[in-house]
């Protein structure tokens, strides 16, 4: 009988060892999730403003060779139209003054 109560004790302190195990392993499963979604955000923030630096040059350098009887406010709008085209096809939220910025950086690049 005290046999049957000893198995009992044992089952039950190792249930509530598993229990306690499982719970830290999903504590540190949820803090890694937690730092691995900050370097996501963190790297693709790299890579966006990288991807739109090149893009600003090539819709600032697209615009001057093929809008050329163009004024400049017609050719910046024209370069911005070119960025938010590439930036919609890649699925990229950009904003105006992003793009504006990174076209006048090309630009102030050539002078």
């Amino acid at each position: 009988m005290e046999s049957t109560g000893v198995h009992i004790a044992v089952r039950d302190i190792l249930l509530v060892g598993m229990e306690l195990g499982l719970f830290v392993f999903l504590v540190v499963l949820h803090r890694w999730k937690l730092k691995a979604a900050r370097y996501y955000r963190a790297k693709t923030s790299v890579r966006q403003r990288e991807w739109l630096s090149l893009i600003g040059q090539e819709a600032f350098h697209y615009a001057e060779r093929v809008f050329t009887h163009y004024d400049g406010p017609a050719k910046l709008n024209e370069a911005v139209k070119y960025v938010l085209e590439r930036s919609d096809r890649q699925g990229l939220q950009v904003t105006y003054p992003e793009i504006r910025a990174v076209i006048e950086k090309a630009w102030a690049e050539t002078k």
